[in-house]
């Protein structure tokens, strides 16, 4: 029984993909949380971000990273000025940043980076608020930026034109106000959404047609409310990656996603890693880049136990996009009857699981069960009426998930 997929929207990968999470060396360079990094003539730059020594005010340190020894090369300071919080965005050979805080700035400024010339250049700046962490998407010589905050919340959209040097706003996002969404370029559109306000924590997602100016609202995030993670692009798809859930806790997994614009789902890839105390492996504003079709991930934080991370793990794309889109339902896990009110019965797509165990979380992304799996039955007679994220892990293989229905 398959009709959680027609509910979600969503494919789960189960097994099937080998790619795998290689740790590198540990960086005190990546040992922060909100660093920006960008992607040039195949040399990865970090900046910005803020680090044990710049709380809260962010750093202007810049670095070029030597993939051949796995190291960081520090090349002279940004000169806009130290930050967290920021953007930034590539377009043909140049990468532009800007926005962000300082603790008592919110900046509306932005430059342009020539690795050529290894020089910054100020452009002109946003006719806007000054805000940290908005959207910031390069498309067709174009940047648009929107939402983020200053002292509240924000939901304007604004459109660089590249080669004019000027700004023009556009339609606001249709959704709330928020900051620190997730936001990427797949297809011929701009995406983007979730995040939060205060309180409020957002799964709504939504595409913007960069032609006609104009907003959809696309299917929710399938597991609810996410913010505060990293989002990139590559071969034309979006991907997010880690980060909180609602009430803005470390999510309980490494969670990492393809977003499958045609389809309008979201693709379950392998979890990064992790092992916190507090058993929460998703991070707090991590880091990301793509570098010659490798996903390098690092950074960020783990909230309850307040320390920054300083591992450095990637993980090898190619293997993603050739084999996401050849794998199909028939990998998930089937469970009957469902919706359900007591007992749940799983049907596996593979034999002789070693020591499973199920986790079961609701819509917020919680935690309500975890426990060692016994046989291919179990009760949820307790929970609450609603929808559950199921996934039952194993010591030799993949997390296999689908998705239920609680109903007395």
């Amino acid at each position: 029984m398959k009709c959680a997929f027609l509910l979600f929207s969503i494919l789960f990968i189960a097994s099937g993909l080998q790619a795998q999470w290689e740790q590198l060396n540990n960086s005190s360079v990546t040992t922060r949380h909100h660093p920006v990094t960008f992607t040039l003539d195949n040399t990865a730059y970090l900046l910005s971000g803020t680090t044990p020594q710049s709380n809260p005010f962010g750093t202007n340190n810049f670095y070029r990273y030597d993939e051949e020894n796995d190291n960081w090369i520090e090349l002279d300071n940004f000169p806009g000025g130290a930050r967290s919080f920021a953007y930034a965005a590539t377009y043909e050979g140049k990468a532009y940043f800007g926005f962000g805080a300082n603790g008592t700035t919110y900046f509306n400024d932005l430059w342009k980076y020539d690795p050529q010339a290894e020089s910054w250049t100020e452009l002109t700046s946003c006719p806007c608020r000054g805000r940290a962490h908005p959207a910031f998407v390069a498309h067709n010589g174009k940047i648009y930026m929107g939402m983020g905050n200053d002292i509240a919340n924000l939901n304007d959209w604004w459109e660089y034109d590249i080669e004019s040097d000027s700004w023009m706003q556009r339609p606001n996002l249709p959704g709330d106000p928020r900051h620190h969404p997730f936001h990427f370029q797949a297809g011929n559109y701009v995406y983007a959404g979730m995040g939060h306000a205060g309180i409020n924590f957002y799964a709504d997602w939504y595409r913007y047609d960069t032609d006609n100016n104009s907003w959809e609202r696309m299917n929710d995030h399938p597991q609810g409310p996410r913010v505060a993670g990293q989002e990139f692009s590559y071969k034309n798809h979006g991907f997010i990656i880690s980060g909180d859930g609602d009430q803005h806790l470390n999510l309980p997994e490494g969670e990492f996603w393809k977003y499958l614009h045609e389809e309008d789902e979201w693709v379950r890839l392998p979890d990064h890693p992790g092992s916190p105390p507090d058993g929460r492996v998703g991070r707090w504003a991590p880091g990301s880049m793509v570098l010659n079709d490798f996903l390098y991930f690092f950074g960020g934080a783990n909230r309850v136990g307040g320390f920054l991370y300083s591992e450095v793990h990637r993980f090898d794309l190619r293997e993603v996009i050739s084999s996401v889109d050849k794998l199909n339902t028939d990998q998930s896990i089937e469970v009957y009857p469902n919706p359900t009110s007591d007992i749940l019965h799983l049907k596996f797509p593979v034999d002789n699981l070693q020591n499973p165990k199920v986790f079961v979380t609701d819509a917020n992304g919680r935690v309500v069960i975890h426990e060692s799996l016994h046989g291919q039955t179990f009760h949820i007679g307790h929970l609450p009426n609603g929808l559950y994220q199921l996934t039952v892990s194993s010591e030799t293989r993949l997390p296999l998930r689908t998705s239920f229905v609680k109903k007395h």
